[in-house]
């Protein structure tokens, strides 16, 4: 068993525990669709949370402007309306968090005949203007782009404005540190020199392979790289907790805070990460929509994104920074 999986099993050992002895039902844990905790309508706030696809920098295989690059295109632009569909249908925000090769691709490939099937408008604006997906930027800032080239090739496509920073390697003891707080002013492209970008919302604080990942949950400024999780209220980037990022974790927070062990003024928050591979294998509707709809219909979560997340935590919670860390707990 791995560090992460010990850790979390101990969690919702003590999130069982904890709900047994206030007298309602314990969440089962199981590692798909979790069911919703008995004993009425949640009476603290619900745990936020953002289901979100990374679409790496090696998406479309192949190399761009051959035959196979093309039909893997269009094979996961089938899969990414699906999934949009599925989601609006289900009432599930979901988040899709592009790099910069797949966004070439449809530069390339979004012509009369590919954009007939989404009346005329390209993938990404058919996503987020019919079917209400939140498009941010994610970049691995290797190939020669960085953040704001995609935020760039974004905006190209019609889909721009977001100021999410969709992931990033928060531990600056790591050769792979990813120097977010450059983002406390704008930074000019790479591959577009001529563009500039200023995100201010960091989601996914990582380890290299996620072997490491905080376990985290809440809303914070980071005062600065060295000291990452203590809140400075002048800070002017906000960091969102992922929590473990799967719904089993979501399932220890709805019973932490349930059992009162949590601060009912934080905004508690949890995001899960559907991989592209899973979207692209199916099941998603029963393993992931429908459970998270079943939370969402008894008030125990809201499910949103990162975007509406922050303006939602300085709307509803003042803008109080919280962190709710697993380790240190």
């Amino acid at each position: 068993m791995t560090r992460r999986a010990l850790l979390l099993a101990v969690l919702l050992a003590s999130a069982v525990s904890c709900s047994r002895q206030q007298g309602s039902a314990a969440m089962p844990t199981g590692p798909t669709a979790p069911s919703p905790p008995s004993g009425g309508p949640a009476t603290t706030a619900p745990i936020f949370v953002v289901l979100f696809t990374h679409i790496e920098d090696n998406t479309p295989v192949g190399v761009l402007g051959t035959p196979a690059a093309r039909a893997s295109y269009l094979n996961v632009r089938a899969q990414l309306l699906a999934m949009g569909e599925l989601a609006q249908r289900s009432g599930v925000k979901w988040s899709l968090q592009p790099d910069w090769k797949i966004l070439l691709a449809a530069q390339q490939y979004e012509d009369a005949a590919t954009m007939a099937s989404t009346g005329g408008s390209n993938v990404f604006r058919h996503l987020r203007d019919r079917l209400g997906v939140a498009i941010d930027p994610h970049s691995h800032e290797s190939g020669g782009y960085n953040y704001t080239d995609v935020a760039y090739l974004l905006e190209s496509l019609g889909v721009g404005g977001s100021t999410v920073i969709g992931g990033h390697i928060w531990d600056p003891s790591l050769p792979q540190f990813a120097e977010w707080d450059r983002f406390r002013a704008p930074v000019t492209g790479l591959r577009y020199p001529t563009a500039i970008w200023r995100g201010d919302i960091l989601m996914g604080s990582g380890t290299p392979n996620h072997v490491n990942d905080p376990i985290v949950s809440g809303v914070w400024r980071p005062r600065d790289r060295n000291s990452y999780f203590d809140d400075d209220p002048s800070g002017n980037i906000a960091a969102i907790g992922a929590y473990t990022g799967d719904l089993a974790g979501i399932t220890v927070l709805i019973n932490q805070s349930r059992a009162g062990q949590t601060d009912p003024t934080c905004m508690l928050t949890a995001s899960y990460h559907l991989n592209l591979s899973a979207l692209m294998a199916g099941g998603v509707d029963g393993s992931v929509l429908a459970p998270l709809a079943a939370l969402r219909a008894q008030g125990l979560v809201e499910l949103t994104d990162f975007t509406r997340l922050v303006q939602t935590w300085r709307g509803r919670f003042g803008a109080k920074g919280c962190l709710l860390n697993a380790r240190t707990s």
